[in-house]
């Protein structure tokens, strides 16, 4: 995730210019929603958003609103499929042939790679297994934060120690790469769809050791024709992929722009959509409209935001601290923060997670419990602390809330907030010892494992960029996790999972307040748009319509 605060001049400033720099159209109509017309190749479109990516680079990037950005850039063996909803977990052949051959009674995986795939340029030529052994033998260089889902892989045990720098159980052979294991592993390709297999060439990655970001090379859909941070990310339709191309010639990220501002702009025809979730002034107000309704997109995001505290410090070690806080929060408080669009969280998993079933645990707040606790733990009169979050909205309105909500059992919390790309790096090295925070966590592919191995485990705690943010280390959770990833049976599986998610609630390992949906705002001129289970928003499939041939919707929109 990542914000970038400018000053209301600056934002003022953008808005004149843009009015200025660009003449207005003709006033035209469009069909509302997603869809109207047959998608048509060509045209450019303006999306904003508040901060920079994290990263270009498919080793190190994790935010979740850069994903759109890397995805449209960078594609690896395996892809979802492009459609809305469930459906759109399933898994298909990108820059492989086909689907693996799994051997070895699920141990190795045989790979072909596309005769016709290839890097863009600068580089321009075909892409070999040796380049995806490359990148993901990469990842344990650099200290990705996709690594540890690749530790089953043979050798990796070892190249994550550091006594090794090479992953013998990934064998490349001219088009052909194989991936062994040391154990099956069900959801091995899930992880493999993963933007960190992303292949990325040597003798460019060599050159840029560091800045990458700015020496990206395609394997997608989309190149990086320019990135300026706190400016723009400024997309071109790749002529090299070798899968279904792009409909836009050209999609432009403006950064630096608040969600108020860009609701605004794009409503004033200045823009097409965003990367942000709309603010609760504007949500209420847009869902009313006849017309501005139509182009809200509000879904599933597969997400749980909750509160993580450092369990090696005092006093979040103790179970009855984290428990106290379980018990002050008032969740339904929060979910209104976001407008209604979000459930309160009383377990861990999303309520959409295959398997995952409400627990309704802390359904408070209850402070009088909660002050209980605290006494109980040797803290009659609370304590202080200090809070830390992002600027992101509504991240500031609802880590206020959280503040008031401890302030009335004694907790003085202390707010620091900062741009989320940077919290992010600074709460993921274990060496700052950030003792109370806010994290927010989508599903990278649908399996209860990718919430409980990430972020709760604790043979999965690495120096930087660690996801497990309070260090939480339970061994008999760290088994249960261990056992459940090695289970192929399904129903099996679904009740390890229940089992572990009431064993982090009832410890508190995490404070779970909400699972939200994602709002997003699109022009009537854009098609294509939709909220995809994994990919977030598939840039590739957004096009222009051609105008409707009646009053449908009348927008006056200025070219971008």
């Amino acid at each position: 995730m990542g914000t970038n605060r400018i000053r209301c001049a600056c934002v003022l400033g953008l808005l004149a210019a843009t009015a200025s720099c660009h003449p207005q159209r003709p006033a035209v109509t469009f069909t509302p929603g997603p869809a109207g017309g047959e998608p048509r190749r060509g045209g450019h479109v303006v999306f904003l958003r508040e901060e920079d990516p994290d990263f270009l680079d498919p080793a190190l990037s994790y935010g979740a609103y850069t994903e759109p950005i890397l995805y449209a850039v960078f594609h690896t063996l395996l892809d979802y499929i492009g459609t809305p909803g469930p459906a759109g977990a399933a898994l298909a052949p990108d820059l492989a042939e086909s689907m693996p051959d799994v051997r070895e009674s699920g141990r190795l995986f045989a790979f072909k790679v596309r005769a016709d795939a290839r890097f863009d340029a600068p580089v321009g030529r075909h892409i070999t297994a040796g380049d995806f052994k490359y990148s993901i033998e990469r990842l344990f260089r650099v200290g990705s934060p996709g690594a540890n889902f690749y530790r089953d892989i043979v050798g990796a045990a070892e190249v994550l120690a550091g006594r090794d720098s090479t992953l013998p159980g990934v064998i490349a052979r001219g088009d052909s790469l194989y991936v062994r294991l040391t154990r099956p592993d069900p959801i091995f390709l899930l992880a493999f769809s993963m933007n960190f297999t992303s292949p990325v060439p040597r003798e460019i990655a060599e050159r840029y050791p560091t800045s990458f970001s700015q020496h990206t090379v395609s394997t997608g859909p989309f190149r990086v024709a320019e990135y300026t941070p706190r400016r723009r990310v400024l997309l071109v339709r790749n002529p090299n992929y070798c899968g279904t191309p792009a409909w836009l010639d050209t999609f432009e990220l403006r950064l630096g722009v608040s969600p108020t501002n860009s609701v605004a702009m794009i409503r004033r025809g200045l823009a097409d959509g965003g990367i942000f979730e709309v603010p609760a002034s504007e949500y209420a107000r847009l869902r009313s409209d006849s017309l501005w309704s139509h182009q809200l997109d509000v879904a599933d995001g597969l997400n749980t935001y909750y509160l993580f505290l450092d369990v090696r410090q005092k006093p979040f070690r103790d179970a009855r601290v984290r428990q106290a806080i379980s018990w002050a929060i008032d969740r339904r408080a929060i979910v209104k923060c976001w407008s209604g669009k979000a459930e309160v969280a009383g377990e861990f998993l999303p309520p959409g997670m295959p398997g995952a079933v409400p627990l309704g645990r802390y359904l408070g707040p209850d402070t009088a419990r909660a002050k209980r606790l605290l006494r109980e733990a040797g803290y009659p009169d609370g304590f202080e602390t200090t809070l830390y979050g992002w600027t992101t909205e509504p991240g500031p309105r609802e880590l206020a809330l959280v503040q008031e909500q401890l302030s009335l059992v004694g907790i003085r919390a202390r707010l620091d907030l900062g741009e989320a790309t940077g919290y992010t790096s600074l709460a993921g090295d274990t060496a700052n010892h950030i003792p109370f925070g806010i994290y927010g966590w989508f599903a990278d592919y649908p399996d209860p494992s990718n919430f409980f191995d990430p972020l709760l485990n604790g043979k999965r705690i690495i120096p930087i960029h660690n996801n497990n943010l309070g260090c939480y280390d339970d061994p008999a959770l760290n088994q249960l996790i261990e056992r459940a990833m090695r289970t192929a049976d399904d129903s099996t599986r679904v009740a390890m999972w229940r089992r572990a998610d009431r064993m982090v609630m009832d410890a508190a390992g995490v404070v779970p307040m909400i699972h939200a949906l994602d709002s997003r705002l699109y022009h009537p001129r854009v098609g294509g748009w939709y909220r995809h289970i994994t990919r977030i928003l598939r840039i590739q499939d957004l096009y222009i319509k051609d105008p409707a041939p009646g009053p449908v919707a009348r927008n006056d929109r200025r070219a971008g």
